[in-house]
């Protein structure tokens, strides 16, 4: 069933009608607004010839938000056009809003406008609004990288969604992906199945930018929408060889460092674009996915939030910048493996993932604005937040909105606020947990996401359960 669409000048609210496709959903009457007016100003419609293009410029400052120009970069790139194409197109699936709908192929116009005629993809573009850079490190089409991924993610989303509505345009948007991945298979795939050893670990050598798990799972987002759209052996390849590189890359379990994390690079983990779980979940290879969110997400929901690990020293920690769209790589992960097993554990840690952005951080301040429609672009230190509102925290902040809204385990949880972690020994079994609570009408209702890091298990408890836990762990010292 489809969910109802009220348009009020740059500013939605999705409102209850019905569930989509996740198990154990239910209508509610509080609808969450879900506000597009920060993203329409960071939007410019550009015209070339007879085509009407949309740009989304990159970066908007505080404290009056106006556009600010890259001198080096440029205004406007494929790598936020494209995720702004996946947010629309989504906001078009959901709703049928026709209005959505235009906006998302406007945007689509850019994207193919910055393809090659080999099929590879340029990233900026100047001040101008139409001159290509294709000189910066960061907008060379050469190699297939992240701003080609990202173009996949949009074109295939787009050969799926507008099948329908638009078949053609979605058959050029499928057109356009295939010509991109003649260079996946031959520059990045072709190593398929080598692998090397580095610091005790195998790692696979076929991933985007070799070593690239993390550009891989956006890239492998838009291969699952344009199989879905059109389904070829080919295809079907290139997912089971990218899902197969990116489980290869997990490693460590619960207690044990990098704590069942895939791996961002060949030493490194890092929170953004990390989107292996989604990507996972999306493409059916189930096992990889629920194993970090077993493992890995419980400890950044009881410990907080990094930015980036080393794989090789657990010293190696560094907390700041976190930003929404590291957040949505965790959220929207586990909404997709709610949607995809019905298990509410996923929906309730997705609800609190996405709190992250209502103010349950370090900083204790909201991340995404629902008046504004603005996602802030970062935590930079302890209680210091960036207040500039580009493009990536924008839609990124969004995207995670969107997502976990649709579902109320997840929304029931998604403005709880979280206790310190605890630390504690119960004969002989050490636990860490933390005690999340957010405010239903004239009660409070709790949830404590539990790790037991002796059997290294997930539990999530609540009510008579949560109470019986915490009568017995507390007849002893706890270390906070």
């Amino acid at each position: 069933m489809r969910r109802l669409l009220w348009v009020i000048p740059g500013f939605f609210v999705l409102a209850a009608a019905g569930c989509l496709t996740a198990p154990e959903s239910r209508p509610v009457p509080d609808a969450l607004p879900i506000n597009l007016a920060h993203l329409e100003h960071l939007s410019e419609d550009v015209v070339r010839g007879d085509s009407v293009l949309r740009i989304v410029h990159i970066y908007a400052e505080a404290p009056d938000y106006h556009w600010v120009d890259d001198p080096d970069e440029g205004t406007a790139c494929v790598d936020d056009v494209a995720r702004a194409a996946v947010l629309y197109l989504r906001l078009y699936e959901l709703t049928g809003d026709e209005a959505v709908r235009r906006t998302a192929e406007k945007l689509l116009r850019f994207v193919l406008y910055m393809q090659r005629a080999d099929g590879l993809f340029y990233n900026f573009v100047y001040s101008n609004r139409l001159d290509i850079n294709t000189t910066h490190q960061n907008s060379r089409a050469e190699p297939f990288g992240w701003w080609a991924g990202r173009a996949v993610w949009a074109l295939g989303t787009a050969a799926d969604v507008l099948r329908r509505a638009n078949p053609r345009m979605a058959a050029q948007a499928a057109a356009a992906a295939r010509r991109a991945l003649v260079h996946l298979d031959r520059t990045w795939l072709v190593h398929y199945p080598r692998t090397r050893r580095v610091g005790g670990r195998t790692v696979p050598e076929w991933l985007v930018y070799r070593y690239g798990s993390d550009a891989s799972s956006e890239l492998l987002l838009g291969l699952v929408r344009l199989q879905k759209a059109a389904p070829d052996t080919s295809l079907a390849r290139m997912i089971r060889q990218l899902a197969e590189g990116m489980a290869l890359m997990q490693y460590g379990s619960m207690a044990r460092h990098p704590y069942g994390a895939h791996a961002s690079w060949i030493d490194t983990w890092h929170g953004w674009g990390n989107a292996q779980t989604q990507a996972l979940a999306e493409a059916g290879y189930l096992e990889s996915a629920i194993y970090e969110a077993e493992h890995f997400y419980p400890r950044l929901l009881v410990y907080g939030w990094m930015y980036a690990m080393s794989l090789d020293d657990s010293t190696q920690v560094q907390r700041y910048e976190q930003i929404a769209y590291a957040v949505r790589c965790v959220a929207v992960g586990l909404i997709r493996l709610y949607e995809r097993t019905g298990d509410v554990r996923y929906a309730t840690m997705a609800g609190l993932a996405a709190s992250w952005l209502t103010g349950n951080n370090e900083a204790g301040v909201p991340m995404y604005d629902p008046a504004t429609g603005r996602g802030y672009d970062g935590i930079t230190g302890p209680g210091t937040v960036n207040r500039n509102a580009g493009a990536e925290s924008t839609i990124e902040a969004l995207y995670t909105m969107l997502e976990v809204s649709r579902h109320e385990p997840a929304r029931r949880w998604l403005y709880a606020r979280g206790a310190p972690p605890v630390e504690v020994t119960h004969e002989g079994t050490r636990y860490a947990y933390r005690i999340f609570n957010v405010q239903e009408k004239n009660a409070t209702r709790s949830v404590a996401v539990v790790l037991n890091l002796s059997a290294e298990r997930l539990a999530l408890l609540e009510g008579e359960a949560l109470a019986r836990f915490l009568r017995e762990v507390t007849t002893e010292p706890v270390h906070h």
